[in-house]
């Protein structure tokens, strides 16, 4: 199993000009940069800042990459865990001090029950298991581990606060195919890897209402938009 994003965080890090290609199943490639996967505090998108903003812990940071959030919450003076399915990620949070983070897939979530106040799917995270279906057994599993009175950040792209003809002709598709229209199909290449295919599914609000009330969660309040947006969900 190949790591690019693992690789590109930790060159990041290291002070390394770490760029990579998304590219999607269509053929639509994107250069992208990783230092946004390890930005401090100060440099967040206002969304996530405001979103984060005096909430409780204990934190629980799913698809941590190398602890960005972490970083924020612990000079909070709260606790912070964190999941991520990357190898070379969690070593490089362990190496910057944030012990309680695991390799785990956010698929077979195995915390202890009502354990978390607060849980963060930053980026676009919200989708990370890239199906609606999928997205709620995440949920689910979640409520299980998180406090009565929790809430979750969920990040997410609008896929639809577009006029790129390329990405419409890749909602079109979709919808004809009976899927969601944020529901896309890519991998990442770095320094002459290329990871597996993978699925991420980007959610508008109505998505994000209607998959958050099936696994027992609602939209209480939205930071930022149109295009990138953060809803804090809460147990219904």
């Amino acid at each position: 199993m190949t790591d690019t994003f693992g690789r590109t965080m930790r060159d990041t890090l290291e002070g390394k000009d770490a760029k990579y290609i998304i590219e999607r199943d269509d053929g639509f490639i994107r250069h992208a940069s990783a230092q946004p996967l390890v930005r401090p505090f100060e440099e967040w998108d206002e969304a996530e800042k405001d979103a984060i903003k005096n909430r409780q812990g204990p934190f629980l940071d799913v698809g941590c990459g190398v602890a960005r959030v972490g970083d924020y919450v612990k000079s909070q003076g709260m606790e912070y865990y964190g999941i991520d399915l990357s190898p070379i990620a969690v070593e490089m949070c362990h190496k910057r001090g944030h012990e309680n983070v695991f390799v785990m897939s956010a698929e077979n979530i195995t915390f202890d029950a009502g354990i978390f106040k607060t849980v963060v799917l930053y980026g676009n995270n919200f989708g990370i298991m890239g199906t609606p279906d999928g997205v709620v057994k995440m949920l689910k599993q979640l409520y299980r581990v998180t406090s009565r009175d929790a809430v979750i950040l969920a990040g997410s792209l609008d896929p639809e606060a577009t006029h790129n003809e390329v990405h419409l002709a890749y909602h079109a598709k979709n919808r004809a195919q009976g899927l969601p229209p944020g529901k896309i199909k890519l991998r990442n290449k770095y320094q002459g890897e290329v990871d597996d295919w993978w699925y991420l599914l980007l959610c508008g609000l109505d998505l994000m209402s209607e998959i958050a009330k099936k696994a027992g969660w609602f939209i209480e309040k939205v930071f930022g938009g149109p295009q990138y947006h953060v809803g804090a969900l809460r147990k219904s």
